[in-house]
């Protein structure tokens, strides 16, 4: 058995190969390309399995070793501390690491999503980065106008009638210019979140999973999908604790004996899932009385932050056991699943949503 140890650069890819001993087989640089890595995977003997440093690149590789029947692991690179214990860090070092820590059963391995969930999370990742970019380019024309002194009565200056106000706003040459091309940023930016938005819409309608999500406080189609793209398959969770420190809203600890000590969230895992949590139990303390009611009782004794923070945490949880179960959000205890029978009008009238249940016969798969 061979132990391949992979450093995935942007152009390189640095390989160190050892044996069921620890010796050191080869070592070399190869390019990141499908001919170089084919080519020389394919003079490796198998069996063989390989550790690659996650990266925003290791997803095609991954796969490419896998179809050539090369057993694939990919490391998590901040648990992966013995790699940064190294008085000298280089390629080759951290490549000698990786495949020793898989040599000896201690590589920490994170989550690899197959091709079909990375694309999904490429949708909703670059969805979700458009309206950032939209956010950022109204922010200046805000700081723009606060600069020059303008107030304006529209509650959204970026409305029908807050569009006609910027653009017939009489400002300086410089001024005129930076609005008028951001705006037309916004507008294309609006064209192609759109476009965007009719493909999520359309994987939100033909997923049971998001269906059932949907009905939750705080959730629409967009962050549904979203909220999927990013967990992946629920069942790989054994409870709904380690769920809840998958997302990073879980407070560090640090305790001993009688004295227990408790700080601020971990922020492990994706902080896209994060971010679609937090925004959506901002949204959740006013549609769902039982957050609510926690929101309020965290708000008096920790204040906004943190409050907020226990929502979103206490929302996770019942996101967990949706999935686990395959049934919509029971918001008084009544229990209705998706699986085996139709979702009533009385079903999407309890569960506090806008939207009608859906009419298809979902089927347990």
């Amino acid at each position: 058995m061979l132990y391949v140890g992979g450093d995935v650069h942007k152009k390189t890819v640095q390989v160190c190969v050892l044996d069921a001993e620890g010796n050191r087989v080869a070592q070399s640089r190869i390019a990141n390309t499908p001919e170089k890595v084919i080519g020389y995977f394919g003079g490796i003997e198998q069996p063989a399995s390989v550790a690659i440093e996650a990266s925003h690149n290791w997803g095609v590789l991954c796969d490419v070793l896998g179809e050539m029947g090369f057993e694939t692991h990919v490391c998590h690179s901040r648990e992966a501390k013995l790699i940064g214990l190294a008085r000298v860090s280089t390629d080759k070092v951290d490549a000698y690491k990786l495949a020793t820590l898989l040599r000896v059963g201690l590589l920490p391995e994170a989550y690899v999503p197959d091709s079909d969930g990375r694309e999904l999370r490429a949708l909703v990742r670059g969805r979700a980065s458009l309206v950032r970019s939209s956010t950022g380019q109204k922010n200046q024309i805000h700081a723009i106008l606060r600069s020059n002194w303008i107030e304006h009565p529209y509650s959204d200056v970026f409305g029908k009638a807050g569009r006609k106000f910027l653009e017939s706003l009489k400002l300086e040459g410089g001024y005129r210019a930076v609005v008028d091309a951001k705006l037309k940023i916004l507008d294309r930016i609006k064209e192609q979140t759109a476009v965007l938005d009719e493909e999520i819409k359309h994987r939100a309608h033909i997923d049971m999973r998001a269906m059932i999500i949907d009905t939750a406080p705080g959730f629409g189609e967009f962050r549904s999908v979203m909220f999927l793209a990013e967990v992946g398959d629920i069942n790989r969770f054994r409870s709904a604790e380690s769920f809840v420190c998958y997302t990073g809203l879980n407070p560090r600890e640090d305790s001993s004996g009688d004295r227990i000590r408790r700080g601020r969230i971990t922020k492990e895992g994706s902080s896209w899932l994060r971010w679609i949590l937090v925004e959506a139990a901002h949204d959740a303390v006013e549609q769902d009385g039982k957050i609510r009611d926690l929101y309020l009782r965290v708000l008096e004794k920790k204040g906004d932050k943190v409050a907020i923070v226990a929502a979103a945490r206490e929302l996770a949880v019942s996101l967990y056991w949706m999935l686990k179960r395959m049934e919509v959000y029971r918001p008084s205890g009544k229990k209705d699943s998706l699986i085996t029978s139709e979702a009533s009008p009385q079903t999407a009238e309890w569960s506090g949503r806008r939207h009608e249940a859906p009419e298809c016969r979902i089927m347990q798969p």
